[in-house]
């Protein structure tokens, strides 16, 4: 498992607005794709025409003076290298079009058609301002008076030269696209994509599990091979619910009025979304794409939905917790099993998505390759990236670290490496019976510090059990009536010695040191060893019940240096508060990185966690968490007592309770000093003390500019 990060995705630039810093964040996050075979890819698009229909559709497309064929070979009539035209980009491909339309047309029911309006941005959810510079779109939608991202089928970028330059360019507008379809759209499962530079072509996908591109062909060279493809693209549209192209025919779109809703196909069953609850997940282009939803059953019963692609090797969810109830039912008391289920987020049902019969999983390019299943990872070149324009701000709000800048990785070239396979995920739906609000979004102080020692609860009932949760964090809690519920047990496993090694697992920001570090932190010294001997082989690192604990210290903590009270937050005179100073502490406790020094420190110096706590937080915050430090200092007491003989570690149910104990005696000390607090973010009121500079326009002095284009 690659190390995890905080999503640039999920930090402030991906969420001003700026397109150019939104593109670098994901471009950062998806950091490589595959490079395939030309034909493995298009045989996974559609049925590709056989030797006879190819004949039939070339000798159509002689008679309809779209090719030549003489003496000087196979050729198409109006479209020449591009490279060699001396008109504009736009009039370069106007031909390209034609050409399209003509193989689409030879495609029986083809539900789609080309479009390549230069002059109107395509309708978007998230104020994307981005304008492709063509595309594929539904027929059904062809006659409205706009163009919907919803409705485009597969986008294109073109480029008249083939250099270094022009190749990174569309490499970086095509997966934008890409990503903007994915991340828009709960209808779609996958997307393809295409660009071309001169001569070369490449299609592209999007799915959950990586993005590809093919080897280029040339597009006057090849053109069976052209042909191929557009005719594979029209057979893939040609059903109704156009599911070749990527749409999800278990999920429908209706217009409420003025307001969007899904409806979610779970078994026999159909699910109307009523709000949105978390869809920040879907910003990744790789990953779960976890959304999730408030909707109703067909009985009008309230339920939460969540749609997310899980590792195709994974248990699901619904499992997983089904399997922690039994062990539950036999390890716990009566009253102590009712109390668990209490805490636990309640599922309703689970089922792997279906369509055609079949479970819906990502695509394997390499598939139907017989002969050449070459296949490699292309890493992405980060620099430049064309555009800097300010642009509306997009949707979804989830723990912010800092700027990108900060975290950007060296820049990587083109390097290749071959990896033994290629990753595959499952679709999955589970339906939850308790609909609330995670403890990140509750505002009440007192609520938060409820809401978090409920799950504190559930952790306690699920570590007596045998099991550790392995990501709890500030969006896992859920705040339901009047009790904290723990959810998201998609990484929840037995404790269990004899297993191989823990892969690193969880939330970034509130994650364990040693899960993060992959080692113990608090061994006793080695005594000391002759110089000529080896020193011991460590065994291989695992989770214990006391990294799931820390990982509430870093929820419980991060709550008060996210955050100020809003009686604080309303008095700018008051000169004792540094809005500044807290955020620069938040960053380097939360630097959204493995491996930052800072965030070690942040929580093994105790001397100057206290001092960061009573420093940067107001009196009124600091006066309810003043035991952050020493919440710190038992946990580690507990780690030293457990390591105090590796490699046996002394991991028993006395340990267990004191721990809990302590650390539920911690939250409910700050729930009693909570009383009516109100939560302001920081973020927040950093953008209203921020000055602007003279130089910076307004988004009202920019109203009526056209977008540009990139």
């Amino acid at each position: 498992m690659p190390a995890p990060f905080t999503p640039h995705t999920s930090q402030t630039d991906y969420r001003t607005g700026d397109l150019k810093l939104a593109r670098t964040a994901v471009l950062a996050d998806l950091g490589r794709y595959l490079q395939v075979p030309f034909d493995s890819l298009v045989n996974c698009v559609g049925a590709v025409p056989s030797q006879q229909v190819l004949e039939q559709i070339r000798d159509h497309l002689i008679e309809s003076e779209i090719l030549i064929d003489d003496k000087n070979g196979l050729r198409w009539t109006e479209f020449t290298p591009p490279a060699q035209s001396k008109a504009s980009e736009e009039k370069t491909f106007q031909p390209l079009g034609r050409i399209i339309s003509a193989i689409l047309a030879q495609v029986q029911n083809h539900g789609m058609s080309f479009s390549s309006n230069q002059n109107q941005t395509p309708l978007s959810q998230r104020n994307n301002t981005f304008r492709p510079d063509a595309y594929l779109v539904r027929d059904d939608k062809q006659t409205a008076p706009r163009t919907h991202w919803f409705d485009i089928a597969v986008p294109f970028e073109f480029k008249k030269e083939r250099n270094t330059e022009t190749l990174r360019d569309d490499e970086q507008k095509i997966i934008w696209s890409l990503h903007n379809i994915m991340r828009e759209d709960p209808c779609r499962r996958f997307a393809f994509g295409l660009t071309i530079e001169d001569t070369q072509l490449r299609l592209w996908l999007s799915n959950r599990a990586f993005v590809a591109a093919t080897k280029p062909i040339n597009f006057f060279e090849n053109i069976d091979r052209v042909i191929s493809l557009f005719y594979a693209l029209g057979s893939a549209s040609a059903s109704a619910t156009m599911k070749g192209l990527g749409w999800d025919p278990t999920v429908e779109r209706v217009h409420n009025g003025e307001e969007i809703q899904y409806k979610f196909t779970v078994g026999d069953e159909v699910f109307t979304t009523t709000r949105e609850l978390a869809t920040y997940g879907a910003d990744s282009m790789v990953g779960r794409g976890t959304r999730v939803y408030e909707a109703t059953d067909a009985k009008g019963k309230k339920v939460a939905i969540k749609d997310s692609w899980r590792e195709v090797e994974r248990q699901s969810e619904g499992e997983i917790l089904e399997n922690i109830l039994a062990s539950c039912a036999e390890k716990l008391k009566a009253e102590e099993l009712a109390d668990a289920k209490r805490h636990f987020v309640g599922v309703r049902l689970w089922e792997d998505v279906i369509i055609d019969d079949t479970r819906d999983e990502t695509l394997d390019p390499m598939v139907t390759e017989e002969h050449d299943r070459t296949w490699e990872w292309v890493s992405i070149d980060l620099n430049p990236i064309l555009s800097a324009r300010l642009h509306l701000p997009s949707t979804g709000d989830v723990p912010d670290s800092g700027r990108l800048s900060a975290f950007l990785p060296t820049q990587l070239g083109i390097v290749r490496r071959h990896e033994t396979g290629i990753p595959r995920r499952v679709h999955v739906r589970t339906v939850f019976k308790d609909v609330g609000v995670v403890v990140k979004d509750v505002t009440s102080l007192a609520d938060n510090l409820k809401c978090l020692s409920g799950g504190l609860k559930a952790l306690y009932y699920l570590h007596k059990a045998g099991w550790v949760h392995r990501d709890f964090s500030i969006g896992n809690v859920i705040w339901v009536g009047d009790i904290g519920k723990l959810g998201d047990f998609e990484y929840a496993k037995k404790i269990d010695s004899n297993t191989s090694h823990d892969v690193r697992t969880g939330t970034m920001p509130f994650m364990a040191l040693e899960v993060e570090s992959q080692g113990y932190y608090f061994l006793p010294p080695l005594d000391p060893l002759p110089f000529d001997t080896d020193l011991p082989i460590d065994p291989p690192f695992r989770m214990n019940f006391l990294h799931d604990i820390e990982s509430v210290w870093w929820t419980f903590t991060w709550i008060f240096f996210y955050h100020t009270d809003t009686n604080t937050a309303k008095a700018p005179a008051d000169h004792s508060f540094d809005v500044h100073s807290q955020w620069t502490q938040f960053q380097l406790a939360f630097p959204g990185a493995i491996g930052q020094i800072s965030r070690r420190d942040f929580f093994t110096l105790i001397r100057h966690l206290q001092s960061s706590c009573k420093d940067v937080l107001s009196k009124t915050c600091f006066d309810v968490c003043c035991h952050i430090p020493h919440f710190a200092k038992a946990l580690q007491d507990g780690y030293r007592k457990v390591e105090a003989n590796y490699p046996e570690l002394a991991l028993d149910n006395t340990l267990l309770e004191d721990m809990h104990g302590r650390a539920a005696e911690f939250l409910r000390d700050a729930q009693e000093r909570a009383m009516d607090i109100k939560l302001s973010p920081l973020p927040d009121l950093l953008k209203q003390k921020r000055s602007r500079p003279e130089s910076e326009s307004s988004p009202l002095e920019n109203r009526g500019k056209r977008p540009r284009h990139g």
